[in-house]
């Protein structure tokens, strides 16, 4: 269709606020992906994950598993990026995910398994979840920081990581 799409039938002009598919610009709807002035770790991952994710419990199932590996500044660097009440949260993971206890992962198999079982997806979904949450992480820190993390992980935790 070539032109200005034009609402006929009835009494009257042109109706107000109609839209033909010429008029549409798609990209309105876009989100602009990594690093942007202002914006948490959270809301890039929303950007990432989109709207039908609960992007706070798929956050926790990731990282969660990993503070083992990122005592001390990494993890507080990463708990910064967020809002308060879920970096806090990240600092109290078992209770926020309702689990007794999280073990360190060794590798990536263990690590994929653990994140499925916590947001309660299957595998593949869970490791599109933790390339989300890392490649956010990566855009939001400090490149001497994603280092730091990547030397702290374990060799297939960090090919994941790089990923």
């Amino acid at each position: 269709m070539i032109g200005e799409y034009q609402v006929r039938g009835g009494v009257g002009g042109r109706l107000p606020g109609a839209l033909g598919p010429a008029e549409l610009d798609g990209r309105a709807d876009w989100s602009p992906l990594g690093r942007t002035p202002g914006r948490t770790l959270l809301e890039a991952l929303g950007a990432r994950l989109g709207s039908e994710v609960d992007a706070r419990r798929v956050l926790l199932a990731v990282l969660g598993p990993l503070g083992p590996h990122l005592e001390g500044e990494p993890l507080g660097a990463l708990a910064a990026e967020l809002p308060l009440d879920l970096a806090r949260e990240l600092g109290a993971v078992e209770v926020a995910l309702g689990e007794r206890r999280l073990a360190a992962p060794a590798g990536a198999e263990d690590y994929l398994r653990e994140v499925a079982r916590l947001v309660m997806h299957p595998p593949a979904q869970a490791a599109s979840y933790v390339r989300a949450v890392f490649a956010a992480a990566r855009g939001a820190l400090p490149p001497e920081l994603v280092r730091e993390i990547e030397g702290l992980l374990p060799e297939e935790l960090a090919a994941l990581w790089r990923a």
